[in-house]
């Protein structure tokens, strides 16, 4: 039987006992019983109605179960109905810890195993939860009231609404089942509002949490985050979020970012960390395709780093970062601008710092780096093991960049190697210095030339290339190219060198324009190209138009070669030495200067200027002019004079002065203002007195 049922008959019984007592009353006065007022039946299908009533019942050893109502009805089928319900939970451990649910009206099955309330349903819970509804069912079993509609919720700051709810006094727990909608007030100060859209959320109390999940949007002033499912954690008191953590599809933008601050951030994953405000982000951790931006200067795209992981701090703004670091696939961006080529760089780790307000300041790239420069008229590359990045004030752009271990670089055609190089984009300059054990100093080299040395600095403009210490260079021959518009190296090496050899120049140091194609080589420098050698104190190379100069000091051997009558060509070794040499490729003219002295096979001479001018071939003497004390010696012969001329073609040798003097292998003396030899018919005629033979190359004696 149940209780109702019981009530119902104790309420017959009662009733039995008054009509007998006021039946006998009647008959003991015999006057006429009184009309009683007709009873009005609220619900004519009930079998008892009461009001005011209240049922206690123990949950257990440690809960109290109360239940009140306004009216109450039962009906034939065991089942009963109550209105003005509430009904109220109460820990015997802890008294404080309590819920009520009040409502309209509530229908209570036999077993009372389960109460459905309708009507203007109330949920309190005594920390402070209060949610409303239009329909809830409470199950005595476990304390779980349930909604199937529209709900709405209030607890201090936090607030929201959804469809569908579970609240678990037990856990303290509720949970939005669909179209979940949380929002944080903003706190004392006017700062702090939220609003978390989502398909469900679980607000945690006991464990100071919220989750949300079947995709999450969360509002925050000047902020977007999003993600497929979130956690948010609260601090003990729970007036502030601690940690917010996103799952699978993280991403959070930001309005109003300052030049290096923080744009936007997604990944897979995202773990967020904020101040003791509960508003300003001190901490991201993003996992998986993760992708950070810093904004750029006004009207500029912003700077985008990726990676497997990225980690990031930020300073007291909650914007701008003061440290990141990359794990793992990264790769910097910084987008073309006017007046600025794009430029990235990727590498296997990043380790960035900053300084609050200003943003990330300095990075370093470490494993397998590659650096990439492109833009109007530069295509720049460069890869290393390591790259240390300076970085203006917001992030802006590279203010240098300093490779290290294994180093190339390649701007166009120039290529560069070395073990460490600093690369200034602004000023376009690349210092190349350092040894390793595959690369003892570095190396440089364009279509036009290859250089090595202990240092090199080079403007990519030109290219300009200053090299010291040791330095070894390599000058390429001229080559055409077979592309339509490209010239190739366009180079012209002196004549008189050979076109289709490379020529070796070492010094100390080199200063080579390229836009002009001249190399100036000082300290000890010496040119190489098969049988020719130079020495001097320094040697010009102009490569544009062929011309050579060497200064302080020349020594020079070559081989010349002669063709006599009969088309027989003869190769002569020639030495020459000077205080200075010259030669100028459009004459075909060497010139040594300052006491001048070239020697071979045939003969030697002395002058204060010795000019050979040789013949297209650049190996061949067309004509030799000397100048001031000339001094010839052959064949045992000494001749002096002023200037002398000589002409391939005929042999001759035409000298003058005064006086031109010529003293034999006898040791005879002519003396005269003019001498004429032709060394085909060994015959010298001396100031028009006639012919004068010297002993004939056969060694006749001496009289």
């Amino acid at each position: 039987m149940s209780p109702w049922q019981r009530r119902a008959r104790v309420f017959t019984a009662v009733f039995g006992v008054v009509v007998a007592i006021l039946v006998a009353r009647g008959l003991k006065r015999r006057t006429p019983a009184p009309d009683l007022p007709p009873v009005v039946r609220v619900d004519p299908s009930a079998i008892v109605e009461g009001t005011g009533a209240r049922t206690e019942r123990s949950k257990g050893p440690r809960e109290t179960f109360t239940i009140e109502s306004e009216h109450q009805f039962t009906y034939a089928d065991g089942t009963a109905k109550l209105t003005g319900l509430k009904i109220r939970t109460t820990s015997r451990d802890e008294p404080s810890r309590a819920f009520t649910v009040t409502g309209d009206e509530s229908k209570v099955g036999q077993n009372e195993s389960a109460i459905a309330v309708d009507g203007h349903v109330t949920l309190r819970a005594s920390d402070g939860l209060v949610a409303t509804m239009d329909r809830a069912t409470y199950a005595k079993s476990d304390a779980i009231v349930r909604a199937p509609g529209v709900v709405a919720f209030t607890r201090g700051r936090v607030s929201g609404q959804g469809v569908g709810m579970i609240y678990d006094n037990n856990t303290d727990v509720l949970t939005l089942l669909e179209q979940a909608i949380v929002r944080i007030a903003p706190d004392e100060a006017g700062t702090g509002g939220i609003e978390v859209v989502s398909g469900t959320a679980v607000l945690a109390r006991g464990q100071k949490s919220m989750r949300f999940e079947r995709g999450v949007k969360i509002t925050r002033p000047g902020e977007v985050i999003g993600a497929d499912a979130s956690d948010a954690q609260f601090s003990d008191d729970e007036k502030r979020i601690e940690t917010v953590a996103l799952h699978g599809s993280a991403r959070i933008r930001t309005s109003g970012a300052a030049a290096g601050g923080v744009q936007s951030m997604s990944g897979n994953d995202m773990n967020l960390t904020y101040a003791d405000d509960g508003q300003t982000l001190r901490h991201a951790q993003i996992v998986g395709n993760a992708v950070s931006t810093m904004a750029g200067q006004a009207g500029s795209a912003g700077r985008e780093i990726k990676a497997s992981v990225i980690d990031v701090a930020l300073g007291p703004d909650g914007a701008t970062p003061t440290a990141l670091t990359g794990r793992l696939a990264v790769q910097l961006t910084f987008p073309p601008e006017a007046g600025a080529p794009g430029r990235t760089i990727a590498a296997t780790n990043l380790d960035a710092k900053g300084e609050p307000g200003e943003g990330l300041k300095h990075a370093t790239f470490t494993g397998s780096v590659q650096f990439r420069e492109r833009g109007a008229n530069v295509d720049r590359s460069a890869t290393s093991t390591t790259l240390e990045v300076g970085l203006t004030q917001g992030m802006s752009t590279i203010e240098d960049a300093k490779f290290s271990q294994t180093v190339r670089f390649q701007d166009g055609r120039m290529t560069a190697q070395a073990a460490a190089a600093r690369y200034d984009p602004d000023m376009g300059t690349l210092a190349l210095s350092g040894s390793e054990p595959n690369l003892t100093v570095p190396h440089a080299a364009n279509e036009q030339i290859a250089v090595d040395a202990e240092k090199i600095n080079v403007t990519l403009e030109g290219p300009i290339v200053k090299a010291e210490g040791g330095v070894r260079s390599q000058l390429q021959p001229p080559q055409k190219s077979d592309k339509p518009g490209d010239a190739g190296n366009d180079v012209k090496l002196p004549s008189m060198l050979k076109q289709d050899q490379v020529v070796f120049v070492l010094a100390d140091k080199l200063d080579y324009d390229g836009a002009k194609s001249k190399g100036v080589y000082t300290g000890s420098a010496r040119l190489f190209q098969g049988d020719t050698s130079i020495k001097g104190g320094t040697i010009l190379i102009d490569d544009k138009n062929g011309d050579l100069a060497v200064t302080g000091g020349v020594t020079s051997a070559s081989v010349l070669e002669s063709v006599d009558k009969d088309k027989k060509t003869t190769r002569t070794p020639s030495l020459a030495s000077a205080k200075d040499l010259k030669y100028d490729d459009e004459t075909r003219r060497l010139t040594y200067t300052g006491d001048a002295h070239l020697s071979g096979t045939d003969g030697d001479m002395t002058a204060g200027r010795i000019e050979l001018f040789l013949k297209p071939s650049g190996n061949e003497v067309d004509r030799a002019e000397a100048y001031d004390g000339v001094t010839l010696r052959e064949q045992g012969r000494k001749t002096t004079g002023t200037r002398l001329s000589y002409t391939s073609e005929d042999e001759k040798y035409i000298v003058t002065g005064t006086p031109v003097t010529i003293v034999d292998t006898c040791g005879r003396e002519n003396v005269g203002r003019t001498l004429t030899f032709v060394k085909s018919t060994d015959l010298i005629v001396l100031d028009g007195n006639g012919e004068v033979r010297t002993q004939n190359k056969n060694g006749g004696k001496c009289p």
